[in-house]
């Protein structure tokens, strides 16, 4: 086995990787016999058939699952030995001659490489990264209340519709003289919403009607959304300009949301039973709620501003042209185009300098991953999972929520990103606590639009 390098640049190199007969034959020789002893060939009894018919039959395939076996072995000691840093992986180089596994006796292979640049990080009071506190108003708390009130309403049905009613209608066009047009625009069991009626003198039409009621009903009066109408009817949006005449609606189902009230029912349906007990401390869970999402919020911004302030100073000089040609082998989707790739490539380009980056305060810190910790990152996951389907945790016994956690850690993969998660986080806290914050108070509204400028 012979490994020898080539020095393109200050990042990127080549290997030659050469593999003699005495480096394989004694493999491949014990591999055809292992072959050999549980072969099926027809004339033979296992075991029985002459190495050389063997030899024949499958030697050349054996031969280059036994090189391959090797390359990847002597590849993976060398990059070990040598304490590369790689960026990406080991690519095939262009001087790769194609392999003859009949007539060659001396193998050789040729791989680029590209490594991480050598650099310091200095972090100190110097450096200074504005840290946004968002502020909870009362509106927000208000606001939140009722979405809450409104996700553990309930709907009943009702006899008469009312200002808050929901409706399933069967609906037909009308001509001008109040006949129901054939062929016209007609459904069945449209859901109507009594409270988006926008004009009065229609939605008076339908207050106090019941189930089995006919009556007219201008729709473009009622709904002047044409987007929503459209909608509603089923049809095109440019089709709605088309609509001259009122429609006959025939009421099939009246009900009526009503939100919950702010009761202990609630507060148990929310936060489990007897944890919270009174409206203030209803109010108060809310908005701690509330400042625990923001505080996320405040803390992405911050490891985006930070990232910006970091990298600005640090200017690390990546392999634009190596990295470009492992991104395209390593990508899944076969229709990367070259625009795509150039567009996409300077983000990729700074999130591989992030990780450079985190890499190094994790090494230098001597960061360690424990059991607990990567739990946490996958409770914090099921947390975000309920809060996007407005679904309860209180709802969530200890057991259950043990075993969403359990789940989203089945998958080694998935482990690593929880892992890979926990590191950033502690990269995070040690660049918040070593560096200068510019403390600012901000509202949301306000914060919403650093990105819009970005």
């Amino acid at each position: 086995m012979n490994i020898t390098k080539e020095t393109q640049d200050n990042s990127t190199f080549s290997i030659s990787l050469k593999i003699t007969k005495e480096d394989y034959e004694p493999k491949v020789n014990k591999a055809l016999k292992d072959y050999r002893k549980s072969a099926q060939i027809k004339g033979f009894r296992p075991g029985k058939a002459p190495l050389g018919l063997v030899q024949k039959m499958v030697g050349p395939s054996i031969l280059m699952q036994e090189v391959d076996t090797l390359v990847s072995e002597h590849l993976s000691k060398y990059i070990s030995d040598e304490k590369l840093n790689l960026l990406g992986q080991p690519l095939p180089s262009s001087k790769q001659q194609p392999i003859d596994p009949i007539n060659d006796k001396v193998f050789e292979f040729f791989f680029d490489m590209a490594v991480a640049p050598e650099f310091e990080l200095s972090l100190d009071k110097r450096t200074k990264v504005p840290f946004y506190t968002i502020t909870v108003s009362d509106k927000m708390i208000t606001d939140e209340i009722e979405r809450t009130q409104n996700q553990f309403g309930k709907t009943e049905n009702n006899e008469a519709v009312n200002e808050n009613s929901y409706v399933k209608a069967n609906i037909n066009q009308l001509d001008e003289e109040g006949n129901v047009i054939e062929g016209g625009i007609s459904t069945e069991n449209t859901m109507l919403s009594i409270d988006l009626i926008k004009d009065k003198t229609e939605k008076k039409k339908i207050i106090g009607r019941k189930i089995g009621e006919t009556f007219n009903l201008d729709l473009k009066k009622a709904y002047p959304n044409d987007t929503e109408l459209s909608g509603m009817l089923g049809i095109e949006k440019d089709a709605v300009n088309d609509i001259k005449t009122p429609f006959s609606i025939t009421l099939n189902e009246i009900t009526t949301f009503t939100a919950s009230e702010i009761n202990q029912e609630l507060f148990d349906k929310v936060y489990g039973e007897g944890i919270v007990k009174t409206e203030d401390e209803f109010k108060e869970k809310i908005k701690e709620s509330i400042e625990r999402i923001y505080s996320q919020e405040s803390d992405f911004r911050f490891a985006i501003d930070a990232k910006d302030k970091i990298l600005s100073k640090l200017k690390l000089d990546l392999p634009e042209e190596f990295l470009k040609r492992w991104i395209k082998v390593t990508n899944s989707d076969k229709e990367l185009t070259e625009e795509t790739l150039n567009k996409e490539y300077p983000m990729f380009e700074k999130d591989l300098q992030w990780q450079l980056v985190k890499n190094k305060i994790a090494e230098a810190q001597k960061f360690e991953i424990s059991e607990d910790e990567i739990r946490q990152e996958s409770r914090k996951f099921t947390e975000a999972q309920f809060a996007q389907y407005g679904l309860p945790l209180g709802s969530l016994s200890n057991e259950q929520m043990q075993t969403f956690i359990d789940k989203n850690l089945e998958k080694e993969e998935d482990r690593t990103k929880f892992a890979e998660k926990v590191i950033e986080n502690k990269a995070n806290s040690f660049i918040k606590d070593t560096i200068k914050l510019e403390d600012t108070i901000i509202d949301f509204e306000d914060f919403k639009k650093l990105y819009e400028n970005a």
